[in-house]
């Protein structure tokens, strides 16, 4: 509306209304039979009122995602490794720190990370008999791992707590410098007895975001340890971290360790999630042991655990694995029953992988344990034409072809 199409006596009574006693005494002064228009009062709101903060998108200066070990980890982000106990999660995370410590190389040709100090709250290992020999083993800095003890406050010791201690922990990560990766073993040792519900939604939000702006804020990495909650029945990885999907849900990468069926003693460090990154294939592992030093007392050798990965990556999502895993002493059952599918399956000819696929899983046969009988069975397998996007097929082999007397 223009200020023309008004009684020209409101129109200047608009024109100085701003605010308080001078807006309030020139509308005052209007005859009230000869206002045409209706007024709409505007009041400003309070000064300390509430007030939503924005901002246009273009203030903002993009950035791209820096890599503690890349691909897997990102700087300033929350990451999960979980599985049951004794299955090397501890051992991964000095392998880790070695890497993050020492430079010492990650698995499969993945590169170096980013190096650094770390933070190490471990609250189930002994620090001189097992976590110091594991760290040993695996060839980290020693000087350059701060391991987390106890919180002293007010001359008393106690345990770290994420929910009450996250200014004491900034200001240690400020004290130390160069500070890289934090990494909390385990998470559910942290928070406090009967301070927090873990199934509870609510609650872990309440502790882990500002964990995870303290990561933001010092551009540090941090991996937490979880175990599997108990519902051993359940082969949804995201499903088993926790009994609250918030821990997922906050984080940015979530990798399980699980044993590999197809090879004994072998485990997979498997992707359930990664926010960040394209899907990247499992890593294998087993554990070896090595000398690390002398009790200066008992004069006796010290050994300790270290990992030693696999040569390549294992094509296998998580779910894949833990239903192999699940499947345990029926897994020669699962893996006939998979054999009679597919040859009855190709017994007519080439059939598209993606749709063996889905007959398999709509019959209660895992993919991963398709994949085994394939292996066994030797089926061939080729892409069908129409260039590089060709869908893959696979076919039965062909028997070679009986020998004739004069051949």
């Amino acid at each position: 509306m223009k200020y023309s199409d008004l009684d020209p006596r409101l129109a200047a009574a608009v024109r100085v209304a701003k605010e308080g006693s001078e807006a309030r005494k020139a509308l005052r002064d209007i005859p009230e039979k000869k206002m045409s228009t209706p007024v709409i009062a505007f009041q400003r709101p309070p000064r300390d009122a509430d007030e939503l903060e924005t901002a246009a998108a273009s203030s903002f200066k993009m950035r791209g995602i820096r890599w503690l070990w890349p691909l897997r980890f990102a700087i300033g982000k929350l990451g999960l490794i979980g599985g049951l106990p004794d299955k090397g999660k501890g051992l991964i995370s000095c392998n880790i720190i070695a890497s993050v410590t020492a430079n010492e190389p990650l698995p499969c040709n993945e590169g170096h990370s980013q190096q650094g100090s770390v933070i190490w709250l471990t609250a189930e290992d002994d620090i001189e008999d097992t976590v110091v020999p594991r760290l040993v083993a695996a060839g980290a800095d020693l000087d350059r791992v701060h391991i987390v003890r106890m919180m002293r406050e007010k001359g008393k010791q106690r345990m770290f707590s994420l929910i009450t201690d996250i200014g004491a922990l900034r200001r240690k990560i400020e004290a130390i410098g160069d500070v890289a990766l934090i990494i909390i073993d385990p998470m559910t040792a942290y928070v406090g007895v009967g301070k927090v519900n873990n199934s509870m939604t609510s609650d872990v939000r309440g502790f882990l975001t500002p964990l995870t702006d303290l990561a933001a804020e010092k551009q540090v990495a941090i991996i937490g340890i979880m175990h599997f909650n108990k519902k051993a029945d359940v082969t949804n990885a995201m499903l088993r971290i926790a009994d609250s999907l918030a821990y997922v849900a906050a984080a940015r990468h979530v990798y399980v360790v699980v044993d590999d069926v197809e090879v004994e003693h072998r485990r997979l460090f498997v992707k359930a999630k990664n926010n960040l990154s394209p899907d990247n294939n499992a890593l294998s592992y087993m554990t070896g042991a090595r000398k690390v030093g002398e009790d200066e007392e008992t004069g006796e050798e010290i050994f300790a655990p270290y990992i030693i990965w696999g040569a390549e990556h294992v094509k296998v999502t998580a779910t894949e694995a833990m239903q192999a895993e699940a499947e345990g002493g029926h897994s020669k059952h699962a893996r006939n029953e998979a054999s009679e599918f597919l040859q009855s399956r190709l017994a007519g000819g080439p059939v598209m992988a993606d749709d063996l696929r889905d007959e398999a899983e709509a019959n209660g046969i895992s993919w991963r344990t398709v994949q085994r009988a394939k292996k066994e069975l030797n089926i061939d397998t080729k892409k069908e034409r129409g260039g590089t996007r060709g869908k893959w097929l696979w076919s039965l082999p062909i028997p070679p072809r009986p020998r004739h007397e004069g051949d």
